[in-house]
C-alpha cells in the first residue's frame, strides 16, 4: 500500500533531507543502526508517551529505503531530532556510556576519525530525484558546497561546546541526520489527500 503514492497523504511540512543528512542516513544504513533502532512509532499510548506523537506515513514519502526497522535493542529514534545538542550525539556515539548508562550500544568511535565521503553525492542526489525526491534541477552540482556549508556550521557549534571535531569528519553527517529524524511535523502539518 505505501508503494502507491496516491495512497499516502503528503504532509507539506514534511522536506528532502539536505546532502548532509542524506549522508549521514547512509551512514546509518551502514553501521547497521536499523538493526537496533526502529523509527516509527506506533499508534499506541505506551509509545506516543515514551517517545512522541505517532509516526505519520507521509512523513516517509523521501525516505529511500524506509528506516522503520522491526527491533527495538534500542529506543526508536523517528523524534529524536532536537531533543538532545549536538555535542550529546556526539558524545553517544563515541561512548554510548556516557550519555546513557547501562546502555549496551557499541562504540562508534571511527565517526570522529573517518573523513565523510562526498564522491557520490551528486549521484544519490540525482537518484532521489529519479526516485520522487523533489530536489531542483541541477541541484546534484550544488549539493556538496551545500553539505560543506551545513557541516561547518555544527562543527563551530560543536566548538562552542567544547568539542572540536572537522567539518568533514563523518560524526559530523551522523549528527545531522539524527538532528533531523522527526522533526518535519513539529510545525503545524498542513495535510494534503
Amino acid at each position: 500500500m505505501y508503494l502507491i503514492r496516491s495512497n499516502v497523504p503528503s504532509i507539506s511540512s514534511v522536506k528532502p533531507y539536505t546532502p548532509l543528512e542524506l549522508e549521514g542516513r547512509d551512514l546509518y544504513v551502514r553501521d547497521g543502526c536499523y538493526t537496533c533502532h526502529s523509527q516509527m512509532i506506533r499508534p499506541f499510548r505506551s509509545e506516543t508517551e515514551r517517545y512522541g506523537e505517532y509516526s505519520k506515513a507521509g512523513e516517509f514519502v523521501y525516505d529511500h529505503p524506509f528506516q522503520w526497522g522491526s527491533k527495538r535493542l534500542g529506543p526508536d529514534l523517528h523524534r529524536v531530532g532536537g531533543k538532545y545538542p549536538d555535542a550529546w550525539h556526539v558524545n553517544h556515539m563515541l561512548d554510548p556510556t556516557t550519555m546513557s548508562p547501562g546502555s549496551v550500544m557499541p562504540p562508534y568511535p571511527w565517526m570522529l576519525v573517518n573523513d565523510l565521503k562526498t564522491k557520490h553525492t551528486a549521484g544519490k542526489i540525482r537518484a532521489m530525484q529519479k526516485l520522487g525526491v523533489p530536489y531542483p534541477d541541477g541541484y546534484d552540482h550544488q549539493a556538496v558546497a551545500d553539505l560543506q556549508t551545513q557541516a561547518e556550521k555544527i562543527s563551530a557549534g560543536l566548538e562552542e561546546s567544547g568539542i572540536i571535531v572537522e567539518w568533514k569528519k563523518e560524526i559530523i553527517a551522523m549528527t545531522a541526520y539524527l538532528q533531523r529524524l522527526g522533526t518535519d511535523i513539529k510545525t503545524v502539518p498542513t495535510i494534503k489527500e
